[in-house]
């Protein structure tokens, strides 16, 4: 997610909620596992809270963004190349590719699909955090140089990849949904380089933050701090447990709502004022309440009911692509498209964006 600003208010709760929305809850929840939690214990209760939490959450995340790029900005598509893109070509593409890699079974076209998506979701787990440290340390007025930014983002993106390299290395099997595809057999210097780099540019933007506070006296915000540490958790494998695995999804798509939760909700306040009370509220269950009624709905039918039917079909035999091939190829679609929705909407430079989120 690009960077740009949210409301930050000034009370003490809010800014509570603000830092653990944005990253603290996963931190303590991390904690909570490593102190109570054996990682041989069974994980069928998290695993059934992980699902029923991606109906109200994680699903509605990501069917957000396609309200809002068909919805709120849908005059844009025709207008501007990067919405023209996001908006149309990559959905074709995607639809193209893996239709062809469905129909023919082909495990080659279905397993670089998957690994690409792996690749794009961490990349778009790191836009995110580093979206939301550059926002919130600038409503409290302490920014980043375009060098200091650098470094900052050499060292999220090594987080990336240390996990995403970390699967590729030597040759393995996964399976995606009982869909199969392989590792691409990386050497492992690849990895003990990132290693390298992640150390030094961990260490560099330590310096950063303490030679700015020696010399004038700025300490990191708290929200920001929060947001940095979680991509830490969620990625480094030395934290990893197989039961908070399940819920950095969660907590993911809980930090991309905030924003959409601001945007919608400032969006219709603008759109409620001066008008009378029975209008106001008429206004506020379609453009509020109905956009998350809309997105929690729409997220069930594509996520579970829709490719779960057509599996049920077998119209493609399971034991070439497994049980769920429809199910795999959703996710991965979703997944892929979400990704390039979010980096042509989320931008500063995008009026609504930058009128509802600028608003205090």
């Amino acid at each position: 997610m690009t960077a740009h600003p949210i409301p930050i208010a000034k009370s003490e709760s809010y800014l509570t909620t603000e830092v653990f929305l944005i990253g603290g809850l996963s931190v303590l929840t991390s904690l909570c596992f490593w102190m109570f939690s054996d990682k041989s214990i069974p994980l069928t209760t998290i695993s059934n809270f992980a699902f029923s939490a991606a109906f109200l959450v994680n699903h509605p995340h990501f069917l957000s963004s396609y309200l809002l790029m068909y919805g709120d900005f849908s005059n844009k598509i025709l207008k501007e190349k990067r919405y023209f893109l996001s908006a149309v070509i990559v959905p074709i593409i995607l639809f193209l590719t893996l239709g062809c890699g469905l129909l023919k079974s082909d495990k080659v076209i279905l397993g670089n699909i998957t690994s690409g998506m792996y690749f794009l979701v961490g990349w778009h787990y790191v836009k995110q955090i580093f979206g939301f440290i550059i926002v919130t340390s600038a409503h409290r007025k302490q920014y980043y140089t375009d060098f200091e930014r650098k470094f900052l983002l050499t060292n999220l993106f090594s987080i990336w990849f240390l996990s995403f390299l970390g699967a590729q290395m030597g040759e393995h099997d996964y399976n995606f949904y009982g869909m199969p595809y392989r590792s691409f057999n990386l050497p492992t210097w690849i990895l003990q380089l990132d290693q390298l780099i992640l150390i030094s540019s961990l260490l560099a933007v330590i310096y950063v933050h303490v030679k700015k506070y020696v010399a004038i006296g700025i300490k990191p915000a708290p929200p920001a701090v929060a947001a940095f540490v979680a991509i830490y958790v969620w990625y480094i494998p030395v934290f990893s447990h197989p039961g908070f695995g399940y819920l950095i999804p969660f907590f993911h798509s809980l930090q991309y709502l905030s924003f959409v939760w601001i945007l919608k909700r400032n969006q219709t306040e603008d759109r409620v004022k001066n008008k009378d009370p029975m209008t106001a509220r008429k206004k506020w269950l379609k453009y509020f309440v109905g956009f998350t009624l809309l997105a929690v709905v729409t997220g069930a039918v594509f996520f579970e009911f829709l490719p779960k039917f057509l599996d049920k079909l077998e119209l493609i035999p399971k034991d070439i692509m497994g049980t769920t091939p429809f199910l795999a190829a959703f996710l991965l679609f979703i997944n892929i498209h979400h990704y390039f929705i979010d980096n042509a909407i989320w931008r500063s430079t995008n009026e609504t964006v930058k009128k509802y989120l600028f608003i205090s």
